[in-house]
C-alpha cells in the first residue's frame, strides 16, 4: 500500500478531526439569525454571504457537533492528554539537543575598571563634557528671544501689538521646572549654563527630580542682572533690556498680580 505524503496525512486529520463549514453553509445560518433578529429584508442575502466570506478567510469556523476531535475530548480526555505531554516532551527535549545550534545575543561589554587616579578624573571630565555637550541643545534664551523681539503689524486692528511670550507662562502660573535638559528648564529660559545660577537654589523635589518655583527664577533673574556670574552681560544694554524686563512684568500681572509686584521691587534698580 502506497504511503500518504505529509501534506495529504495533515489534510485528512484536518477534515476528520475539525472539518470547517463551508461558505454557502454559513452565510445560510447568518441570514437566518438576521431574518429571525432583526427581521426579514432582501440585503440581508449579500450582507450574510459578505460576513461568511470575511470570517472564513479570516477564521478557522467548524461545526462543533461534527468531527472527531470533540467524541475524543469528551471520552478520551486522559489518552490524548498523555499524548500531547509526550509531544511537549519530544519538542522541549529537541531544544535541548541543539542549544549550541541557537544564536547567541551579544552581551554589552562590561567597563573596565580603571587602573590610576588620572584615568578616573579622565574619564570623570569626558563623562561631564558629553552631559553638558547632551544639554547644551536647551540653551536658547528664551526670555530676551520673546519678550525682546520687535512689535508685530497687525492687519486687522491696524496697529503694533506686542507677540505673545509664553516661555515664562508656567512659573508665574505657580508651576516649576527643572534646572537644565528641558525647553521649559532655567538654561534654556536664560540661555546660561546652570553652573552660572546661584549655588542653592530653591527647590522641591518631585519623585526623582527637582523643580524650581517662581522665587528661584528670580533668584536666577537677579543674579544675572547684577552680574555675579562673573561673565558678559546677560541683558542687553539700552531701551532693549527695559522691554524685556516690562513686558516680563505685564505677563506676571496677568496671571498673578501679587507676582508682578513682586518683580517690579526687585527689577525697579534695572528698569
Amino acid at each position: 500500500m502506497k504511503r500518504k505524503s505529509l501534506e495529504r496525512v495533515k489534510s485528512d486529520l484536518w477534515e476528520r478531526l475539525r472539518p470547517e463549514i463551508d461558505s454557502a453553509t454559513l452565510a445560510g445560518d447568518i441570514k437566518k439569525f438576521l431574518d429571525q433578529h432583526v427581521g426579514k429584508s432582501v440585503r440581508h442575502v449579500n450582507l450574510a454571504n459578505n460576513i461568511a466570506r470575511y470570517l472564513t478567510q479570516k477564521y478557522s469556523v467548524s461545526d462543533r457537533t461534527t468531527g472527531e476531535l470533540r467524541p475524543i475530548i469528551e471520552h478520551h480526555s486522559d489518552d490524548l492528554d498523555a499524548f500531547l505531554e509526550g509531544i511537549r516532551s519530544k519538542q522541549f527535549q529537541c531544544v535541548l539537543n541543539n542549544l549550541d545550534k541557537l544564536p547567541h545575543i551579544n552581551e554589552k561589554p562590561r567597563r573596565v575598571r580603571p587602573q590610576t587616579q588620572a584615568e578616573t578624573k579622565q574619564r570623570r571630565r569626558r563623562s561631564k563634557r558629553n552631559y553638558d555637550r547632551r544639554r547644551s541643545s536647551y540653551r536658547e534664551g528664551l526670555i530676551i528671544k520673546q519678550f525682546g523681539s520687535d512689535p508685530i503689524f497687525d492687519l486687522v486692528d491696524l496697529k503694533y501689538v506686542s507677540p505673545e511670550s509664553p516661555c515664562l507662562d508656567i512659573l508665574f502660573k505657580g508651576r516649576g521646572v527643572r534646572r537644565a535638559g528641558t525647553w521649559d528648564s532655567l538654561e534654556n529660559l536664560f540661555g546660561e549654563d546652570r553652573h552660572t545660577f546661584p549655588k542653592s537654589l530653591p527647590s522641591r523635589r518631585q519623585g526623582r527630580i527637582r523643580l524650581h518655583y517662581a522665587d528661584a527664577f528670580i533668584e536666577c533673574l537677579i543674579h544675572l542682572l547684577a552680574g555675579r556670574a562673573g561673565r558678559k552681560q546677560w541683558l542687553p544694554e539700552g531701551d532693549r533690556g527695559k522691554l524685556v524686563l516690562g513686558r516680563m512684568i505685564v505677563r506676571a500681572h496677568r496671571f498673578s498680580p501679587k507676582l508682578a509686584t513682586k518683580l517690579i521691587e526687585k527689577l525697579r534698580p534695572y528698569l
